[in-house]
């Protein structure tokens, strides 16, 4: 009998159950629609009470602010030239182990590097041909660098990579005309010896200057711009006190040659030295 009485009870409440399916009844003060448009509806209206009455959307307070484009600039070359610079300077390092030495040498020693390590530099014939190279490749990919840190937003009708070459064969072609143009001198005044002299702490203090722009550079290729603005002051000064020990050392060998002319020496070092460096730069800046 309780059996019979709980099977009529159940049957009873699903019989109930599904004769009021169809109808819609209020369940925690929502609405059950029957069709997916009265459904989707409601569901928006809730969202958009719920919204409404946020605390954190019911500031009068309004923001504005705009938000700048990020343009994305690829870096693949850059990383490229310095791992090419860092193998070229690793590949002379390891054909040579000594030269490195007695280059080192030869610049903190300015009496000693015009005796015994002038001779042993340049028999080095291999090392010392790269180094040259190395630093044309150095000396230009840091102009480029500088041109590109002190003019970002220009962006002219040069490609990056022909610019490079430019720096680059620029950056030999005139170290290449001194070369000759003083080797020249030296043949037609018939002073072969201060000539060559010259030269060897010409291309000596540029070697050293290769070497010590090459963290500079990465800094400059991958920095952000306040440290690359630090590491352009450091760099401008490190070369300046290189550039004025090539003047010294160049002083201290054409010192007999213009001992009555003061004057001619500096005229000298501005069409040599500074002139067509300066050209350079011009000619970039305003390309």
């Amino acid at each position: 009998m309780l059996i019979r009485r709980l099977l009529l009870t159940v049957f009873a409440v699903l019989t109930y159950s599904c004769a009021e399916a169809g109808k819609a009844f209020p369940k925690y003060a929502v609405e059950i629609a029957t069709d997916s448009v009265t459904l989707q509806a409601g569901t928006l209206k809730m969202a958009g009470d719920f919204l409404l009455e946020h605390p954190m959307m019911a500031s009068t307070n309004i923001i504005s602010d705009i938000e700048l484009p990020h343009s994305l600039v690829t870096q693949t070359a850059d990383f490229y030239l310095l791992l090419f610079l860092c193998l070229m300077l690793g590949l002379i390092r390891y054909t040579d182990t000594r030269y490195f030495v007695n280059l080192w040498m030869a610049f903190w020693n300015p009496t000693l590097s015009n005796r015994q390590l002038k001779d042993q530099l340049q028999s080095s014939g291999l090392p010392n041909l790269l180094m040259n190279v190395f630093f044309t490749f150095a000396g230009g990919a840091y102009i480029y660098y500088i041109v590109r840190f002190f003019t970002p937003h220009n962006s002219g009708v040069i490609p990056p990579s022909l610019l490079m070459i430019m720096l680059v064969s620029g950056t030999a072609v005139i170290y290449l005309a001194k070369y000759a143009a003083v080797r020249f001198s030296g043949w037609a005044f018939r002073v072969e010896g201060i000539t060559e002299h010259y030269l060897f702490n010409v291309f000596l203090i540029n070697k050293i200057l290769g070497v010590l722009l090459i963290p500079f550079i990465i800094v400059l290729a991958f920095a952000d711009r306040e440290w690359a603005q630090q590491a352009v002051y450091i760099s401008f000064a490190a070369a300046g006190i290189l550039l004025l020990n090539r003047y010294i050392r160049s002083w201290k060998v054409f010192g007999s040659f213009f001992q009555y002319s003061k004057f001619h020496f500096f005229m000298y070092l501005c069409a040599s030295e500074l002139l067509p460096l300066a050209v350079l730069m011009k000619l970039l800046v305003k390309g």
